[in-house]
C-alpha cells in the first residue's frame, strides 16, 4: 500500500512538473506572438513562423545565458543546456542536402554562396506556367534545413553582430568547432548578412520574430500580408517524379513592385535574409505530387536578372540571357510579405 502511494505522489509531482513547463512553453509563445500582434496587428502568424517560436522567451535560462554572453563565460556545458531547452541546432557536422545536392555536397557549395540569390533552384520561366503541364521539382519545395526555433530576444541582443569578423565567438556561443558543416554554413550567413544589398534592395537578417516584424514594417508598412508554400512532403523525396499543374494564380505587377522575401538560412537558431526587392511578380500554383498530395506552392518571377552574377544557374537551366526575366519557386520555411489590397 506505502509502495501504491508513493507511486501515486510521484506521479502527481510528474503531472505538476509537466505542467509547469507546459505553461512556461505557453507563457512564452504567448509573449513572442504578443510582441508580433503589436508590430503587426492585422496580419496572422504564418504557421511556418508559428513553429520556430522560443520555447524559452522569457525563462530563467535564456536570462542565464544572456548574462552569460554579457560577461564573456559561456562554457560548452552551459552551451549545450542552452541549446537543447531552446530548440536549436548546434551539431557541429548537420547532415543536410543543400538546394538539391547530397549532404557531401553541401558544405563546399555553402561557402562558394556569393547572394542570396545563389540559394535559388528550381528555375521556371513564367509562359511554361500552364494548367494541365508538368514540372519537374528536385525537392517537391521540401526545405532540406532542419527546423528551428528563434533566439529569445534577449539571448538576440546579447550577440555581437553577425557577421565574419564575429564568427570564433558566435562559434564559441554555441560550441561549434571550426572546419565543420555548421561552421562553414554559419561562415555563409556571417557573409551573406554582412554585405551590402544589391543595388535597389533593403535587406536584414532577423533572428527573432519581432526584429522580422519590424523590418515588414519599415519596407512595406503594417498592411501586409503573408504566403508561404504549403504542403510541401516532410522528408525529401527518394523518386523523383514531375508534379502536375493543377491551378495557376499571377498576382499583380503593381503588388510585385514592392514585395519582401525572407529565406530561411543555415544557423544553430532560426535565421532569416529578408530583402525588399522590386520589379518581380508572384506567382502561386497547385501542384499534385505523385503520391497525389497537393503542393500550394509560392513562387517568384524576377523581371529583371541583369545584376545577377553571369555564372549564375538560373542562366544554364533556363537558357535564358543575363537581364531576363528568371522564376523560382519558395520552400515551405520562407516567407513572401506583399502590400495588402495590391492583388
Amino acid at each position: 500500500m506505502a509502495n501504491l502511494h508513493a507511486a501515486a505522489a510521484l506521479s502527481l509531482c510528474l503531472s505538476a512538473f509537466t505542467l509547469m513547463n507546459l505553461c512556461r512553453f505557453v507563457a512564452a509563445v504567448d509573449s513572442s506572438v504578443t510582441l508580433w500582434s503589436t508590430v503587426l496587428p492585422n496580419v496572422v502568424l504564418p504557421e511556418t513562423l508559428r513553429q520556430s517560436v522560443s520555447p524559452v522567451e522569457d525563462s530563467q535560462i535564456s536570462t542565464r545565458f544572456a548574462k552569460a554572453l554579457s560577461r564573456g563565460a559561456v562554457f560548452p556545458s552551459m552551451s549545450a543546456e542552452f541549446c537543447d531547452a531552446a530548440d536549436l541546432v548546434c551539431e557541429e557536422n548537420v547532415k543536410i542536402s543543400s538546394y538539391g545536392l547530397d549532404a557531401e555536397a553541401a558544405a563546399p557549395r555553402a561557402s562558394s554562396i556569393k547572394t542570396i540569390n545563389d540559394f535559388q533552384f528550381d528555375f521556371f520561366l513564367e509562359q511554361n506556367l500552364v494548367v494541365g503541364g508538368e514540372m519537374h521539382l528536385s525537392e517537391n519545395l521540401h526545405d532540406p534545413i532542419p527546423t528551428r526555433a528563434f533566439l529569445p530576444k534577449v539571448v538576440a541582443d546579447s550577440l555581437p553582430p553577425l557577421t565574419t569578423a564575429n564568427l570564433p565567438k558566435l562559434r564559441q556561443t554555441f560550441n561549434i568547432a571550426d572546419k565543420t558543416s555548421m561552421s562553414t554554413m554559419m561562415g555563409t550567413a556571417a557573409y551573406l548578412c554582412e554585405n551590402p544589398a544589391l543595388p535597389g534592395e533593403d535587406k536584414d537578417c532577423p533572428a527573432t520574430l519581432t526584429a522580422m516584424a519590424q523590418f515588414v514594417v519599415s519596407q512595406l508598412g503594417p498592411e501586409v500580408q503573408a504566403l508561404s508554400t504549403t504542403g510541401a512532403p516532410a522528408h525529401t523525396p527518394t523518386h523523383q517524379s514531375p508534379v502536375q499543374i493543377e491551378s495557376v494564380t499571377k498576382r499583380s505587377l503593381a503588388e510585385g513592385d514592392h514585395i519582401i522575401i525572407c529565406h530561411s538560412i543555415m544557423f544553430p537558431s532560426a535565421l532569416y535574409y529578408c530583402h525588399h526587392v522590386t520589379g518581380t511578380k508572384v506567382v502561386q500554383a497547385s501542384l499534385r505530387a505523385s503520391d497525389s498530395s497537393i503542393i500550394n506552392a509560392v513562387g517568384i518571377c524576377h523581371l529583371d536578372t541583369s545584376l545577377w552574377a553571369s555564372e549564375h544557374p538560373a542562366f544554364t537551366a533556363l537558357n535564358i540571357p543575363r537581364g531576363a526575366e528568371a522564376c523560382h519557386w519558395s520552400t515551405e520555411n520562407d516567407v513572401v510579405w506583399v502590400s495588402a489590397g495590391t492583388q
